[in-house]
């Protein structure tokens, strides 16, 4: 059986690699998280074909190293680059862009190990699928058999069936799963397409029926349980007509809290104070707070609301698996951070690559994704600017300052303190007289609301 080598720090990503390449390529995987293991793992098994992994990992550059020692050990040992592979490795690289490609990685790995697709599948044993185990909350049944993963041996994984198709369970049956340390459920591959397209319409059920019957709480409980999955399916599997319509659906369903909500600053309160994760609850403030700005400034035109909302959803969607990072809204605090080099450029280029991303969803408006790719105040989606507003649109500079306050109202809740100098630090920081009017808008709105 051929050997992989797959250095990837994050462990979901690292385990959804390695079960992609088990399943598809029928490969034996060694996944690590520090580069030093890689070097001791090849000079103990010499054999191993393919070492996949990304151009630097905690600022060091690990392509060149491992390279280095590929030929200087002479090992027919390829590697797959998880971005841009350096001119020093490129003779025995081949590159995939990005690193959440698990289809790209699959088709490299295939064609260094000169496996034929149709001979996976000829296979005896089935083709699995991982699921978030999460997913399962939404759901009361499934549209297919679920299986649990169990290692039999060094060389081969047994999947044992758990819930047949049709069952039914309770949340708190998954949530057992969850806590005895269980990640993913397996779901046959013929069956994702259904799977998916099963999920999105049941959380597009769950959020009809919300809007309908439930409290405004609830609602927003349900929101935000849908706009993880959603967002997560996008960074994993790109726009489909499944997860189009469920961003469709969470978006249309967001817009309808703030019509239906008298009051922003309770709206607000109650998103601010949910059990949701700190991406929805930020997406969705900033909708209700640029909402309401417009409104305000009497720009009543329903698709200019429909683009806040939009580039509310996508904004920080990077961040998908590094929450943390999206709190930082300056250079100076990215500075400060400390972080390694790859995640100082996931920051840096966050606005620019989310803009991209947007503009492959047939669904979003036009302008959304200037909008997004403008949120920290640099025309180009590079980094963060404060004095260079001259390219930025009106509309952008409503929507930076309605992020700007929900991340500063985000990081007082977090810190237990009160947020009432918000709106002076908005002033001193946006001197730009349409920011100024944007700001003077939200503030009017506010004192509005407390009368």
């Amino acid at each position: 059986m051929s050997q992989i080598i797959v250095l990837e720090p994050h462990k979901d990503l690292n385990d959804l690699i390695c079960i992609n390449l088990n399943t598809y390529v029928g490969a034996e995987t060694i996944p690590r998280s520090l580069p030093d293991e890689v070097i001791s793992i090849l000079s103990i098994l010499p054999d191993v074909e393919i070492v996949i992994c990304r151009e630097k990992v905690e600022g060091e550059n690990i392509v060149n190293s491992i390279a280095k020692y590929i030929k200087t050990h002479q090992l027919d040992t390829q590697l797959i680059v998880l971005g841009k592979a350096p001119g020093f490795a490129k003779e025995i690289s081949t590159e995939v862009d990005n690193a959440h490609d698990i289809e790209g990685i699959i088709e490299k790995a295939s064609k260094i190990l000169g496996v034929n697709p149709d001979q996976i599948k000829a296979k005896v044993r089935p083709d699995f699928i991982p699921i978030p185990i999460e997913y399962f909350y939404n759901l009361e049944s499934s549209c297919c058999d679920v299986y649990i993963r169990i290692k039999k041996s060094a060389e081969e994984n047994q999947y044992v069936k758990r819930i047949h198709s049709g069952d039914t369970f309770s949340k708190q049956a998954i949530k057992r799963y969850l806590e005895q340390g269980l990640k993913f459920f397996y779901i046959q591959k013929e069956f994702q397409n259904n799977f998916t397209n099963f999920l999105s319409d049941k959380l597009l059920e769950n959020l009809e029926n919300a809007m309908e019957n439930k409290s405004v709480s609830e609602q927003i409980e349900v929101l935000g349980e849908s706009y993880d999955i959603a967002i997560n399916e996008i960074v994993n599997l790109g726009f489909t007509p499944a997860t189009i319509q469920l961003t469709d659906g969470i978006i249309s369903s967001m817009i309808k809290t703030v019509e239906n909500s008298p009051e922003m600053s309770g709206l607000l309160h109650k998103v601010l104070n949910s059990k949701s994760s700190y991406l929805y609850q930020h997406s969705h403030m900033a909708a209700i707070v640029s909402s309401e700005v417009l409104n305000f400034l009497k720009l009543t035109d329903k698709k200019l609301h429909e683009t806040m909302a939009y580039a509310s959803f996508f904004a920080d969607i990077s961040f998908v698996e590094k929450t943390d990072l999206a709190k930082i809204s300056s250079y100076e605090e990215l500075e400060n951070a400390k972080l390694n080099e790859q995640d100082w450029d996931l920051v840096f280029n966050h606005a620019l690559e989310a803009s991209i991303l947007i503009t492959k969803n047939p669904s979003a408006p036009k302008g959304a994704d200037v909008v997004i790719k403008n949120h920290h105040g640099a025309a180009n989606g590079k980094g963060f600017s404060v004095t260079n507003s001259a390219d930025i649109s009106g509309l952008s500079k409503i929507f930076i300052v309605s992020c700007e306050f929900v991340k500063e109202l985000l990081r007082y809740k977090e810190s237990g303190q009160e947020p009432s100098p918000i709106i002076d630090d908005l002033y001193a920081k946006y001197p730009d007289p349409e920011m100024i009017k944007a700001i003077k808008a939200l503030e009017r709105t506010l004192k509005k609301r407390k009368k």
